[in-house]
C-alpha cells in the first residue's frame, strides 16, 4: 500500500466537528453568519474600490475572504481593515516577496531555521519553530529569513483548520551569537510585528521564547514599544526553563528540539508540501489608506 500524500496532512478538507464548535463559540461562525458576512464584506469591498483607485486586492473569492473574517471574529469592519492592511503590507514590503521561491528559501527550511510540525497540537494549532542560530550568515540575510517565514505562513493559512485554531510560535535561541542577534534590528522587528499584529489573516495564539542569551535584551528593547496589549499577553519568555515551556505547551505537541516527545522534525515533509502548495505572491499595487 502506498503511503498517504503528505499534503493531505497539511491542508484539511473543511473543518472537523470539534473545529466547527470552536468556530461557533470563539469566532461567532455559523453557516448563516458565514454567508451573510461574506456578502456584507464583498459589498463593503465594492464600496471601497469605487472610491479608492489605489486599492488593488489580490483576490475576492470566498475561500480568500473567509480568512479575514475568521481572523477578526466575523466583525466585517475589522475584517475589511485587515484586508487593506494585508494588501498594503505586500505593497510596502515588496522586498519580502519579490523573487522569493521555494528554491530560494529551501536551505533555510532544510537547515531547520524555520520549520513546522506536521502534527497539530491538542488544540488543533500549528506549531511553528524558528531557530535563528542555525542560519548561515554567509548565505542568508535577515530579509531572506523574513521571506521564508512569510512564504510558509502564506502556504499554511490556506488550511481551514489552521484559520480557526491558529498558530503557536516558538523561537529557540540555543547557541545564538551576538553577530546573529544583530540581524534583529529595528526594521526587522517592526516588519515582523506589523505582519503578525495587523497584516496577516491568522490567529497567533502564543509566542514562546526559549534559551535566550543575555544579549537578547537588545532585540527585546527594540520590540517592546511596538507591542500591542494583545501581543504582550501572548508573549512568553521562558529562558532555559524548559519546564516553564512544557507547562504552557504539552510535550506531546513539541519536537525533540525543545524537549518534546515527538520525533525530531524532518524538513523534507514541509518542503514536499510547499512544492505542491499554491503560495500567494503579490503584484506591486499602490498602497491605500486604511
Amino acid at each position: 500500500m502506498s503511503s498517504p500524500d503528505i499534503s493531505e496532512s497539511w491542508i484539511s478538507n473543511g473543518l472537523c466537528a470539534k473545529s466547527k464548535e470552536k468556530a461557533a463559540a470563539e469566532l461567532n461562525e455559523t453557516d448563516e453568519r458565514k454567508a451573510t458576512a461574506l456578502d456584507e464584506l464583498r459589498k463593503r469591498i465594492d464600496q471601497r474600490l469605487s472610491t479608492d483607485t489605489n486599492l488593488k486586492l489580490p483576490r475576492t473569492d470566498d475561500a480568500f475572504l473567509i480568512r479575514f473574517l475568521r481572523a477578526r471574529k466575523f466583525d466585517v469592519d475589522n475584517a475589511l481593515r485587515l484586508l487593506v492592511c494585508y494588501t498594503n503590507f505586500r505593497s510596502n514590503h515588496n522586498e519580502v516577496f519579490e523573487g522569493v521561491t521555494l528554491e530560494s528559501i529551501r536551505p533555510l527550511l532544510e537547515h531547520k531555521v524555520v520549520f513546522v510540525m506536521r502534527e497539530r497540537d491538542g488544540e488543533g494549532r500549528r506549531v511553528m519553530l524558528f531557530q535563528p542560530a542555525l542560519v548561515d550568515l554567509s548565505r542568508f540575510t535577515a530579509r531572506e529569513m523574513q521571506a521564508a517565514f512569510v512564504y510558509v505562513l502564506d502556504a499554511l493559512i490556506q488550511d481551514e483548520e489552521t484559520q480557526v485554531n491558529g498558530f503557536i510560535m516558538i523561537e529557540d535561541y540555543t547557541n545564538m551569537t551576538m553577530m546573529k542577534m544583530m540581524m534583529f534590528d529595528q526594521s526587522y522587528v517592526k516588519l515582523i510585528l506589523e505582519l503578525v499584529q495587523d497584516a496577516f489573516p491568522a490567529r497567533f495564539k502564543g509566542f514562546h521564547m526559549v534559551n535566550q542569551p543575555w544579549f537578547f535584551s537588545m532585540a527585546w528593547g527594540i520590540a517592546k514599544p511596538f507591542l500591542k496589549e494583545k501581543m504582550k499577553s501572548r508573549l512568553f519568555l521562558h529562558g532555559s526553563d524548559m519546564a516553564s515551556l512544557h507547562k504552557a505547551l504539552s510535550t506531546d505537541s513539541l519536537p525533540a528540539e525543545v524537549g518534546g516527545s515527538r520525533s525530531s522534525y524532518d524538513p523534507a515533509e514541509l518542503v514536499d508540501f510547499l512544492s505542491k502548495a499554491s503560495v500567494e505572491r503579490p503584484p506591486k499595487p499602490v498602497s491605500s489608506s486604511v
